[in-house]
């Protein structure tokens, strides 16, 4: 991220304040602070030391990656079959594109008595 490199020059380490990185993301600072107190930035992701909150970039872009949804046949790490068939989950049965179709009721036999 061209950010992080741009903040390489002016802090040690990735932790920056939280109206730096609320530049960053591009949101408010008052934005973060909703998102940190109803726990949707998770407290790793940010830290107060004396009074005032920082958060660290690494671990904020790491969170926001860890968010995307994956399907199986997309994810890269997914162990392929023997046949090298890529994105298959071993040992997962596959539902049928061809819907079942559905079994008619059985009426009951008819007598006639006499």
């Amino acid at each position: 991220m061209a950010a992080a490199e741009e903040l390489g020059e002016k802090y040690v380490a990735d932790k920056v304040p939280e109206a730096r990185m609320a530049e960053l993301v591009g949101t408010t600072r008052r934005a973060l602070q909703g998102k940190r107190a109803r726990g949707i930035i998770p407290k790793g992701v940010w830290n107060e030391i004396d009074g005032r909150i920082y958060y660290s970039i690494r671990r904020y872009e790491a969170w926001i990656e860890s968010q995307w949804d994956c399907p199986p046949e997309l994810n890269l790490r997914a162990t392929p079959f023997a046949s090298g068939s890529p994105g298959m989950v071993r040992d997962a049965a596959k539902p049928s594109p061809i819907p079942k179709r559905q079994k008619g009721s059985r009426l009951p036999p008819i007598y006639v008595l006499k």
